[in-house]
């Protein structure tokens, strides 16, 4: 009965707060059928180098300011049985989202955890559907353009070097595809702007509020014929709501076009992040504590040529990512620091062809190289250089599917896929999809199975390698890759611009645990061959449009879970997994002008975790670990309007409003996260 009505009293508040608008009236003068179209299921995938071809508004920057429709609560569906949830630039802005983390807290199954306002520290951040706690481990990672961004050495989630003023919008993929992404259980994906309509464009903007918080933006860009530039740089900072809980972020973004024909595109794209976050002082501890901080400086950057025909469009893109991680002030010393030098370069290639009516195929192939090293400089101990041997994976894939039928009546998709992993340094795998889609107009039941592989993250054999200088790289072919059967069954149905409502269970059996270790005494592998792990659970999404210029959404997930690790243990319960999980929001617009969004977040049954927890299982979560309720209500009102005489395209002023219910509430224990929370601010863009 106490779990019914736990979760009984956050459904009602979320309720509650997407429908208190309702009774708006709308504005005649407004567009028809803008922010009321749903998501369609494709008739083919989208691709970041390639214009997506599900109905969704557009996410780089245009000309205008676009009011974006695609909720973040309900997932784009694909052929291939699959589905992934989109963050669009408009909803970031209407969140008031000033960091990475902050961007998904309206996807259902993600969740982050966090101890400043901005920023955040090592060890694990960013978790999908109960996976993402491993640590160190490479289960749930992030890519930018694309391509891997994220800590090649722990898996850590490198929020720190995402920039929110780059990001057109975000693509969350909540369990395996290996026909759209490689290696890991999950991934979230930053597509990054870009402008795609010619003549100019110009747009400043600033904000400030608790805590001497500060944000900063300005991007500039032009497209004229063949030529298309955009530049952007921002600047954030936070004194922090506690002792010694500062952070910043600054930030430097190109992204250059170049059309040969209507057939050939080039596409050159830079970014420079240097960031800083601290680490806050736990309730109670000594003020003489020298505490952490984390230092972030990467260098980014793309080279992607596109082609387009009738029957086939594709790309290869070529990436280089070196990231500069520093952890200063270890061991309770000013003097004790340690560094991660990560390299991560690569090409991606990738085609997706039309055969025949109804068709597709789609073929590609990565390679990725990593080199990472680990530094510890320790006043006390000599220094200690962890040098990992460079890791090469080449992953080719090939999937397709058939359309049979009609959109507006009975249609019938099947699909299949295979991708391999040619490891040189960890065991080869081969990873299968299949897919199935069973439609009458715009209701679809989908049905698909997916073979995950997480590789090691190089951390696991840190010790070992320390201890064994001489080591062959032959030898840690005995570490497997963690993998992880997924299936899923998900029906979704739209009713063209009123709603669109989703519901999906999904199953997850998970074998060969990664667990970190080794010493002299040999190879760091898996807990034991009978470990397992499942998860299982069921989410549901829905957006609807009850007025021309309201939308209210909402999605929740439910998860359950059975793991036994190498003591023959078995628990029904992991760090950083919520039992229920859910968002709600809205957005309404009035007199064309004026503009209201907000959203609610609520996690329940949440324990909280150690930097480094056990990967085998072998214990349950302590309930002095158990975290309250977390209920979250956030606001955002502004006031526009454009000045064709000036050249204004849109001109905004807003306030923000985060925790509106002053909650206490800690994703770690004896850190408590802020009350309520005011920011205000402007932007203007010219054009």
């Amino acid at each position: 009965m106490k779990q019914t009505v736990r979760f009984l009293i956050p459904l009602a508040l979320g309720v509650g707060l997407t429908l208190f608008p309702a009774t708006a009236q709308t504005d005649p003068a407004s567009d028809p059928e803008r922010g009321t179209e749903p998501a369609q299921a494709p008739t083919e995938p989208a691709d970041q180098d390639h214009e997506p071809v599900y109905t969704l508004p557009t996410v780089t920057v245009t000309g205008e300011f676009e009011a974006a429709t695609q909720s973040p609560v309900v997932p784009v569906s694909t052929p291939y049985g699959t589905q992934f949830n989109v963050v669009t630039e408009e909803q970031i802005k209407q969140q008031g989202s000033l960091d990475f983390l902050d961007t998904l807290r309206n996807v259902p199954g993600v969740m982050f955890s966090k101890h400043n306002m901005i920023g955040t520290n090592t060890s694990t951040s960013l978790y999908i559907r109960g996976r993402g706690y491993n640590h160190p481990s490479l289960e749930t990672t992030t890519y930018f353009d694309g391509v891997p961004r994220n800590g090649l050495i722990y898996g850590q989630s490198m929020a720190d070097s995402l920039p929110v003023f780059a990001t057109g919008n975000l693509e969350v993929y909540k369990y395996p595809q290996p026909s759209r992404f490689g290696t890991g259980y999950a991934l979230v994906n930053v597509v990054p702007k870009y402008m795609t309509e010619d003549g100019w464009e110009f747009r400043i903007g600033s904000s400030g509020g608790s805590f001497q918080t500060i944000a900063e933006n300005a991007a500039f860009g032009f497209k004229s014929g063949p030529i298309d530039l955009y530049a952007a740089q921002s600047w954030i900072s936070t004194d922090g709501h506690t002792d010694h809980s500062d952070a910043y972020q600054q930030n430097y973004y190109l992204n250059l076009g170049l059309t040969a024909n209507e057939h050939w595109a080039m596409r050159f794209l830079a970014n420079y992040v240097d960031a800083k976050t601290s680490q806050p002082r736990e309730i109670g501890k000594n003020p003489k504590d020298v505490l952490q901080r984390y230092d972030t400086n990467t260098v980014f950057a793309t080279t992607t040529v596109n082609h387009n025909y009738d029957k086939a469009y594709g790309f290869i893109k070529f990436y280089y990512n070196n990231t500069n991680f520093f952890i200063r002030h270890e061991s309770n010393s000013y003097y004790d620091w340690s560094k991660q030098p990560l390299t991560a370069t690569g090409i991606k290639a990738k085609e997706t062809l039309t055969l025949w009516k109804g068709n597709e195929l789609v073929t590609g192939i990565d390679l990725d190289r990593t080199q990472t090293t680990n530094e510890d400089h320790n006043t006390k101990s000599p220094t200690v250089i962890s040098l990992f041997p460079d890791m090469h994976l080449l992953s080719p894939y090939a999937a397709m599917s058939q359309y049979f039928g009609k959109p507006e009546g009975f249609h019938v998709i099947p699909s299949a896929g295979l991708r391999g992993y040619l490891h040189d340094v960890w065991e080869s795998k081969v990873a299968p999809q299949g897919g199935l889609v069973l439609g009458w107009a715009n209701t679809d039941l989908n049905f698909n199975y997916a073979f995950g592989v997480v590789y090691p993250a190089p951390a696991v054999i840190q010790t070992w390698v320390n201890n064994n200088p001489e080591y062959a790289v032959e030898d840690l072919k005995t570490s497997k890759p963690e993998v992880v059967h997924h299936f899923e069954v998900g029906l979704t149905h739209t009713w063209p611009k009123l709603f669109t409502m989703g519901f999906s269970c999904f199953y997850d059996d998970g074998r060969d645990r990664i667990v970190s270790g080794g010493g002299t005494g040999g190879v760091p592998g898996n807990a034991a061959s009978v470990d397992y792990f499942r998860i299982s659970g069921l989410e549901l999404s829905g957006s609807v449009n009850p007025l021309k210029d309201l939308e209210l959404f909402a999605g929740g997930t439910f998860l359950r879970i059975t793991a036994k690790g190498k003591e023959d243990v078995e628990v029904n319960q992991m760090f950083y997994t919520p039992d229920f999980s859910m968002s709600a929001g809205f957005k309404w617009t009035w007199f064309n002008h004026f503009h209201l969004s907000g959203d609610y977040q609520h996690l329940g049954g949440l324990y909280a975790g150690s930097l480094m927890p056990d990967a085998s299982f072998s214990s349950k979560p302590s309930e002095a670990t158990k975290l309250d309720d977390i209920n979250l209500v956030n606001l955002r009102f502004s006031y526009t309007f454009a000045y064709e005489r000036w050249h204004i395209a849109e001109a905004e002023a807003f306030i923000v409003v985060n925790n509106v219910l002053n909650q206490t509430y800690t994703y770690y224990l004896n850190n408590e996260m802020p009350g309520i929370t005011f920011m205000i601010g402007a932007n203007i863009g010219f054009h």
